[in-house]
């Protein structure tokens, strides 16, 4: 950690150095550049939290599908944010482009803040039993987001208060709360269990964390305002590539995630792990004693079982 935290403070003071010296503050914008940009970053996320859910689902693990929420949530409204970009879809700036990412980062920080707490095993099955309640949720609320955007709807089609960012400062307070209690809790987990990839879950919530504190004093179109663009970008790709480091350590994605696992969830795949290698050693066993039968000559043991009941039938 203390190697980490200065590099992990860096963007930080890079940010405000700029807030400090508006003349550095430069402007660019693509409209284009930034939709596909950000519509691509927000689809691989995506698909890293379904499968993250998937494997939830499969072992019953409330922690994993807590994280997948925080980056289905995060990407979800990171697409809306894309989607909202003046002049492709939209023809003008409106509120909707601004807030989205803030309110998705806020809603993701309560998935990271409350995968850091520990389940009952009772609890965690109940949880993940309605993960397809909870995903089908928060599906409707983007595609009820972004229809709102195409429809014009109030309030997120007019145009954005350019002095009033208070609502976004608040957002911003919260979700920055709730990350720093997650990247807490996720430091103690790596105490008890040291892995690279909740090493790579805590670095990006606290990488979100700032990219909401970027999010509420940036300027659009201008450096600050591309900087948590590119935070929210490395936190998705570290632990993207996390995943795949893990997942090569491993035999299968589910393992992949295994750092991650609640204790009663380690402990029920270690006994699972456990009653597959005693029953593959005793299938061994069984085929080594079949095969010292067949070099000495003599049928296996069922077999002259076998045949001495057959020759006491034929007897009587």
């Amino acid at each position: 950690m203390a190697r980490w935290a200065p590099a992990l403070l860096l963007p930080l003071v890079g940010y405000f150095v700029l807030v400090a010296r508006p003349e550095w503050d430069v402007h660019w914008q693509d409209n284009r550049a930034h939709f596909w940009l950000v519509v691509s970053v927000a689809l691989a996320n995506a698909a890293l939290g379904l499968v993250m859910s998937e494997v939830a689902r499969r072992r019953g693990d409330a922690r994993v599908f807590l994280v997948s929420l925080t980056f289905l949530c995060s990407s979800g409204f990171f697409a809306l944010h894309a989607l909202a970009t003046p002049g492709v879809l939209l023809t003008g700036k409106n509120t909707g482009f601004v807030i989205a990412t803030p309110v998705g980062l806020t809603v993701a920080g309560v998935f990271a803040a409350l995968s850091g707490l520990e389940f009952s095993a009772g609890r965690s099955v109940s949880l993940v039993r309605h993960e397809r309640l909870l995903r089908t949720v928060l599906v409707l609320v983007l595609v009820a987001w972004g229809a709102a955007y195409l429809a014009s709807v109030p309030p997120l089609d007019r145009p954005p208060p350019e002095e009033d960012s208070a609502p976004v400062i608040a957002l911003a307070v919260v979700g920055v709360v709730l990350y720093a209690v997650a990247a807490w809790r996720y430091l103690r987990l790596y105490r008890r269990h040291p892995s690279f990839l909740l090493v790579a879950v805590t670095i990006a919530f606290v990488l979100l964390a700032e990219a909401l504190v970027a999010v509420a004093f940036a300027r659009s179109w201008h450096a600050t305002w591309w900087e948590w663009h590119v935070l929210m970008t490395a936190a998705f790709l570290l632990v993207a590539l996390s995943v795949r480091r893990e997942y090569r350590r491993g035999s299968s994605i589910a393992d992949a995630f295994g750092s991650l696992y609640l204790e009663h969830t380690i402990s029920r795949v270690h006994d699972g792990y456990g009653r597959a290698v005693a029953e593959l050693a005793a299938r061994s066993e069984q085929g080594g004693r079949r095969g010292r039968a067949r070099a000495s000559g003599r049928p296996p043991l069922r077999t002259r079982r076998r045949s001495g009941r057959f020759a006491r039938a034929c007897r009587r």
